[in-house]
């Protein structure tokens, strides 16, 4: 992802220093991570330890994902379906949007992501659709449909996720071997 993406998942995300409820019964802190078993934060997080949590769970939810798309991808689509998976969690992703992104299938892309936009009711029970989900949506679909960004072609993954991990640092890199932008492959670049 790259850190543009990044920052647009922590605005959606919002730092809340002390743990609270994040409105479908999951304890949350820093920038929507959710307390696993055993964990406690009673004093709160810093910026800074929310920041630090923040790049541990992107690194565990997002980027395992990254590895399995068989696609190529914009950036601006990486760092959509990067938000989404933060969002919604790895297994909502593989399961319904995974395949046909896949398949190169876009529009059925967008409709199973726009799908994502409820939760459930803790009184009732009820499944509700919810304002912050439905902007969400819409901005990851307008985001995902971009054509603007560079095109990225991931060739393998132990490469995609190192080449991610530089990027999201904002980090630039040599590669060797040539480089595919936009359906045109080019020779061994040094950055500028």
């Amino acid at each position: 992802m790259s850190p543009q993406g990044l920052e647009r998942i922590r605005a959606h995300e919002a730092y809340v220093a002390k743990v609270y409820d994040d409105g479908v019964g999951n304890q949350t802190v820093g920038y929507g991570h959710m307390l696993h078993s055993g964990e406690s934060f009673p004093g709160g997080l810093t910026v800074e330890q929310a920041q630090e949590l923040f790049a541990k769970d992107v690194e565990r939810i997002v980027s395992p994902v990254l590895d399995r798309i068989k696609v190529q991808l914009t950036q601006n689509q990486v760092d959509a379906i990067g938000s989404f998976t933060f969002n919604v969690g790895p297994g909502n992703f593989t399961r319904s949007i995974l395949p046909n992104l896949n398949l190169g299938n876009h529009r059925g892309v967008l409709a199973s992501m726009f799908k994502f936009i409820t939760g459930r009711n803790q009184r009732t029970g009820e499944r509700v659709t919810l304002r912050g989900l439905v902007k969400r949506r819409q901005e990851e679909i307008a985001l995902y449909k971009q054509g603007a960004g560079l095109a990225l072609h991931f060739p393998g993954q132990e490469w995609s996720r190192s080449a991610r991990q530089l990027l999201a640092n904002g980090m630039q890199y040599l590669r060797t071997e040539s480089v595919c932008v936009f359906g045109v492959c080019l020779g061994s670049r040094s950055p500028s």
